[in-house]
């Protein structure tokens, strides 16, 4: 007996070492767990924010790119009626349609805020590019461009005309047409119309060179083409107009002195010339300035030479080339002008050059008519 209450105290000894091994793998176990949800609950944390942060990525591009809206743009060409109908539908009301031909000026028609219009115009003759644009109420433009070929078509462009002033202060007229132009007309302040025409069939410009009166003055110049619908190109500018200064001279009986008289009705600024390789140069200031200024140059035996540029106060110049023979025994004269002159002046005199109170200290006997002059 008492040997089975001894085994079953051994038994009941042991027993709780097995309790106390059981406990500590209780606790890895629970520890492991813990990780492993720790873990799972991270990947869940991941995949959520991947999910949110890709719906903002995606919401953001859709911001930044919106949809652009367009009209439709067609546009069929009749031969027979030489007409082009141009036909647009939209989503949103239209402001504007815009064309043009061949990347030329461009034709605006009110869309008068509607959703769809239809319009026809000429058909060009040729082969022309027409480019049509639409404007709608909220700002979107819609774009198209179709390419049409026709024998039947009109001449649908207008002529071009340029206005500019040349070197010697000329107004310089040059109208232009791809076609043909008929004929161009200008006016000066309101006053007589002149017509200039073409002179050749098929000519596709015109170039006229006018004098611009004296002071401000507003020119306007419309250019006409052939086609059977002309079409009309004005254009008006104003200008100043400047006169240049006179030279009038005269040749002594015995060739011995040339005289010269030199006016203009704002004031003479400079008198400069070269005689026989000199250089004389008059500069008058402001307290100088004259209308009208005489000078007397002698002559060198032999051949001599002149050439004589005259200054305005408006900076416009005038010119005068001669040749003359003096020889004291005799008074040959061979003289001649045109338009070159010395630009090289270095030397400044102003000894030959003097105001005159009296233009008609010259007389007319003393001026020799085989000595020409030219104003430039």
């Amino acid at each position: 007996m008492n040997q089975i209450l001894e085994y079953g105290t051994e038994k009941s000894g042991k027993s709780p070492k097995s309790k106390v091994g059981s406990s500590t793998s209780d606790k890895i176990v629970r520890v492991f767990a813990i990780i492993l949800i720790i873990f799972a609950i991270a990947l869940i944390g991941s995949g959520v924010y991947s999910l949110v942060n890709n719906k903002k990525t995606q919401e953001s591009s859709t911001i930044q790119a919106p949809q652009v809206v367009k009209a439709s743009i067609t546009a069929e060409a009749d031969e027979d009626e030489k007409l082009v109908l141009i036909s647009v539908k939209s989503d949103i009301e239209i402001t504007k349609l815009i064309y043009n031909w061949n990347a030329g000026t461009d034709k605006v028609i009110d869309g008068d805020n509607k959703k769809e219009m239809n319009k026809t115009i000429d058909l060009s003759s040729g082969k022309n590019k027409l480019i049509i644009k639409v404007i709608d109420k909220e700002g979107n433009e819609t774009t198209e461009s179709f390419e049409f070929e026709s024998e039947n078509g009109v001449d649908v462009t207008k002529p071009d005309i340029t206005l500019e002033l040349t070197e010697d202060n000329k107004l310089l007229i040059t109208a232009t047409d791809d076609t043909e132009l008929a004929y161009i007309t200008y006016m000066w302040n309101e006053e007589e119309q002149i017509t200039v025409e073409a002179t050749d069939e098929g000519q596709k410009k015109i170039v006229k060179e006018l004098e611009i009166p004296k002071g401000k003055n507003t020119i306007t110049v419309i250019a006409v083409d052939a086609s059977e619908k002309s079409n009309n190109t004005s254009e008006t500018q104003t200008f100043f107009g400047t006169t240049k200064p006179e030279i009038n001279y005269a040749l002594s009986a015995d060739s011995s002195k040339l005289e010269f008289v030199c006016t203009h009705e704002d004031g003479i600024k400079s008198i400069k010339y070269v005689f026989n390789g000199n250089n004389y140069e008059a500069v008058f200031e402001d307290d100088d300035i004259s209308d009208y200024v005489q000078f007397v140059q002698d002559s060198d035996e032999g051949t001599n030479n002149i050439s004589l540029t005259v200054t305005s106060v408006d900076g416009v110049e005038a010119t005068f080339n001669g040749t003359w023979e003096y020889f004291p025994a005799t008074t040959q004269v061979n003289s001649s002008s045109n338009d070159e002159t010395d630009d090289n002046i270095t030397d400044v005199e102003r000894e030959n050059a003097s105001e005159i109170e009296n233009v008609d200290d010259l007389e007319e006997s003393d001026i020799e008519d085989n000595i020409e002059s030219e104003d430039n």
